[in-house]
């Protein structure tokens, strides 16, 4: 066999390798939205042996990033439906209002000194890879909703972190748009924590469109390039 037979911390940390660059590849639409792929395929795409594979294939399951059918061939990168992601964004805006409103009403002002010392840090602080300011930015939006009180609101919101997770964080792939990441999450921060509801939803409602807009540009974009690559392929 190419790999040892047995799950241990060297196949647990080739599995972690093997689902690294396998989001990436679909980040950079290497795999395509709606394509089907076997086990076969993806084990020697990325030379490597069935089990840290089948590890690697189910962590990316659990994130969203792929669904899986029956059989070995069942393996499949969702299709990217920009309508339906625009629906979801709307649910996901209007939530996160309703937060907002409960914090600044709430008689007792949440804790917010997790997101403080992501967010409100010097510019040498801050970091440059979009993988952790993407991880911060579903724990800010995630937080938020939560200090609302409300358990059934929180749980919408996450199934909706982890439907819209696949094209979202496409919004951190460029240095502009994690430097913006922060300056917009700090202003709405520094909002809550002054209980200035009117801004702090003004601020939330551009934050969420701005991302949004850039996502379905870079989206459409990287379909595009990603089609015209596969025809020179042909």
């Amino acid at each position: 066999m190419n790999q040892v037979t047995q799950i241990n911390p060297e196949k647990s940390s080739l599995a972690e390798l093997v689902h690294q660059r396998i989001r990436n590849d679909i980040y950079e639409f290497h795999l395509l939205p709606g394509e089907r792929y076997t086990e076969a395929n993806l084990a020697q795409r990325y030379s490597v042996s069935r089990t840290p594979l089948r590890l690697a294939l189910h962590m990316l399951q659990r994130e969203g990033f792929l669904n899986k059918g029956s059989g070995h061939a069942a393996w499949q990168i969702p299709p990217i439906d920009l309508d339906y992601f625009q629906d979801l964004y709307d649910l996901r805006v209007n939530l996160e209002l309703i937060a907002i409103r409960r914090i600044c009403l709430s008689e007792i002002p949440p804790d917010f000194s997790v997101l403080k010392s992501f967010w409100l840090v010097t510019e040498e602080e801050r970091s440059i890879d979009g993988q952790v300011v993407a991880n911060a930015d579903e724990i800010f939006h995630s937080t938020l909703v939560k200090a609302a009180g409300n358990a059934e609101m929180s749980r919408v919101h996450t199934d909706i972190t982890e439907r819209i997770r696949i094209i979202r964080r496409l919004d951190f792939i460029e240095g502009a748009r994690i430097t913006a990441a922060y300056d917009e999450h700090a202003k709405l921060l520094k909002a809550l924590i002054k209980r200035k509801q009117e801004l702090a939803e003004v601020l939330l409602k551009t934050h969420i469109e701005v991302s949004r807009t850039e996502i379905r540009n870079l989206t459409l974009h990287r379909l595009s390039e990603a089609a015209n690559s596969n025809r020179r392929l042909v």
